[in-house]
């Protein structure tokens, strides 16, 4: 039986699926823990990621339905965006910058008021925001000059991985239009910003090569080889990001829109042809088929929820099950789960709101308006994607976190008034790589395995009730635009 491995290197954990070749069956996985960091200053150790991921992978592949030799490739997925530093023997230097890392919020600004909303939109595809790496590059040339000065490549969280496993600094297109120093127009590296940045380095040398998604980096390093228990002809794949991971894991079709709710909350679609929101509010990324896929991103996910149900003192089933039994009329509260700030739309700064508390707010309506604060965005950004792109009449897909609890499948199925799919996908991004993984095993293309793995409908959710909901989501808004309590900026 031959396997391949897909490794998913969350912000919280990795993990490690192992599944076989030809048919995607799930045959084992395993997985570890991150140490836990939140915004605005939020960084990890890479080393530790590796740490993770030996043993995740060990955990993995100590299954007795596993056999090491027979594992022929393996691909990896990581957090979007984030700025990892190593030196010229690909080393790490300091530790990396998250996606969900806001330290560089005034960089953004000032590259944004540099080049012009247009510029950013045109030509890379997004209206760039402190997530992007282009602003941590800049952060870190202001703010630790001597660190800058040691760093000789940068790169993304996978392409890190993927250098340990083949000793060759590599990244994927997908991944590239995460960064923001990379033109989704015309396919390649744009020089010219990073040189504005700093004209003392050689930026040819300092970023990885930019590979097609079946495209092979190389066989495993035989020292990994040797650590990992593989055999020295296993092949990696050129990696890539984590919602590109998972919206072929799920098998996305042009057409369907996926709402990934976890630490962040994410709805991306997939198009045959490049979006450019002239409003700045989508990102336009390529995806990791060949396609693209425009993306919409909150830093705001189920963490709101597992902080209600601490102050509530329930469960979080507890708390679902109260928001389920609430009705929504004009006495609804609402609320803006800005917590941590926010990316979409673009926040750094807010803080969370509640408004419209009355004597008729009960603990049910009260959990309802928590639940209501992540969702009501996303249905927003679902709204407005659906203009931007040729085919909307898809299927719309949960994953993440939330889609294993019962209210948040059920709320967004009632505020989208439409159904929600649910997928025999257990970790999409994990088997996306998976995909990959297969992809370059088998030389054929990664189109083909998603057809191939097509999971099967474990649930569809329907309305409970037509409803028009025109005058909470408006409530909603006034909330939401109540800039009063954000936090200060400071200049970094």
């Amino acid at each position: 039986m031959k396997l391949v491995a897909g490794v998913d290197s969350s912000t919280q954990s990795c993990k490690v699926e192992i599944r076989e070749q030809v048919s995607g069956k799930l045959i084992s996985m395993g997985s570890a823990p991150h140490e836990l960091t939140f915004p605005p200053k939020s960084e990890q150790d890479p080393d530790l990621w590796w740490e993770a991921f030996l043993i995740a992978f060990e955990k993995a592949t100590s299954n007795e339905k596993v056999n090491k030799s027979s594992i022929e490739a393996i691909a990896v997925t990581a957090q979007c965006h984030g700025m990892v530093t190593l030196d010229d023997e690909l080393k790490v230097v300091r530790p990396a910058k998250l996606w969900n890392d806001t330290q560089s919020a005034t960089q953004s600004q000032e590259l944004v008021e540099k080049y012009g909303q247009d510029y950013w939109i045109n030509e890379v595809g997004s209206l760039i925001g402190p997530s992007f790496t282009i602003t941590k590059v800049s952060w870190l040339k202001e703010n630790e000059p001597e660190n800058f000065k040691k760093v000789k490549k940068f790169c993304l969280p996978h392409d890190f991985f993927t250098a340990r496993l083949s000793n060759r600094l590599v990244t994927d297109r997908a991944g590239a239009t995460c960064t923001g120093y990379y033109s989704i127009k015309e396919g390649q590296w744009i020089y010219e910003i990073l040189e504005n940045i700093d004209n003392t380095k050689d930026w040819t040398l300092a970023l990885p090569e930019v590979l097609g998604p079946e495209t092979k980096v190389s066989n495993i390093s035989p020292a990994v080889a040797k650590e990992l228990g593989v055999k020295n002809e296993v092949v990696i794949g050129p990696g890539t990001g984590d919602q590109m991971a998972s919206c072929i894991g799920l098998g996305t079709r042009e057409g369907d829109f996926v709402f990934s709710i976890g630490t962040s909350a994410v709805i991306f679609t997939v198009s045959s042809k490049p979006v450019f929101d002239q409003t700045g509010i989508v990102n336009g990324m390529a995806d990791s088929s060949g396609n693209y896929m425009p993306v919409m991103v909150g830093l705001n996910g189920t963490k709101v929820t597992d902080w209600a149900s601490k102050i509530m003192n329930c469960s979080i089933e507890e708390l679902g099950d109260l928001a389920l039994a609430a009705e929504i009329d004009e006495t609804s509260a609402v609320m803006a789960a800005f917590f941590d700030g926010e990316r979409t739309p673009n926040l750094p700064y807010a803080t969370g709101t509640i408004a419209g508390l009355n004597s008729l707010t009960d603990r049910n309506k009260f959990a309802r308006s928590i639940f209501d604060g992540v969702l009501i965005p996303l249905v927003k950004n679902y709204k407005f994607l659906t203009n931007l792109v040729q085919k909307s009449n898809g299927r719309i897909i949960l994953t993440g976190g939330a889609s294993k609890s019962k209210a948040y499948r059920q709320i967004l199925s009632d505020l989208l008034q439409k159904d929600v799919y649910l997928l025999d996908v257990e970790e999409s991004s994990a088997r996306g790589a998976c995909i990959q993984a297969a992809a370059i095993a088998q030389n054929t293309t990664v189109s083909r395995v998603i057809e191939q793995w097509q999971p099967d409908v474990v649930q569809i959710v329907s309305p409970r009730k037509h409803q028009d909901l025109s005058s909470y989501f408006e409530r909603y808004e006034d909330c939401a635009n109540w800039r009063g309590l954000d936090r200060k900026k400071v200049k970094s």
